[in-house]
């Protein structure tokens, strides 16, 4: 017997979870103290009204919350660009990862933002959305393999002689 138990909440832990890793991520990459303050400051804020909309409506945990997917996004992909600025004039350093963090945030958000329209729509069509959001998923990780291949994997070179 297969348990219809809502399992949204695990969606807030994934957007929040993900943003506290990678905002660390982008505050120990980032050099300038400029855009390290607007992460600080970014990371507070977003974590603050995500604390305050919860305490307030914590019926809002058992909801698809379309503002916290938003801003935590946003924000993150705002970092990206900042490490790409960065990269113009210093070493490619997780190029790859970034660029795929980049791609993926950009893309999903905009899937989330419309996933609650879809549903309106027949069952086939608004599982596109999720299919879409499934092959992102895999690109976003082929590229995290792709920078761990290019940056630490080291393959041992045979002495012929």
């Amino acid at each position: 017997m297969i348990k219809k138990v809502s399992n949204l909440f695990l969606s807030h832990i994934y957007f929040i979870g993900q943003f506290i890793a990678l905002s660390i991520f982008y505050l120990k990459l980032v050099k300038d103290q400029f855009q390290k303050k607007v992460i600080k400051i970014g990371f507070v804020l977003v974590l603050l009204t995500l604390g305050i909309q919860y305490g307030v409506k914590p019926e809002m945990f058992l909801k698809f919350n379309l503002y916290e997917i938003f801003i935590t996004s946003f924000l993150l992909i705002i970092y990206a660009v900042f490490h790409f600025y960065n990269m113009l004039d210093e070493k490619k350093e997780f190029y790859y990862i970034n660029m795929g963090l980049l791609l993926y945030l950009f893309a999903s958000t905009i899937l989330f933002l419309i996933g609650n329209l879809t549903t309106k729509f027949s069952k086939d069509f608004s599982m596109i959305t999720w299919t879409i959001n499934a092959i992102l998923v895999i690109v976003y990780h082929l590229f995290f393999l792709y920078e761990w291949k290019v940056s630490y994997f080291r393959t041992k070179t045979i002495n012929s002689n």
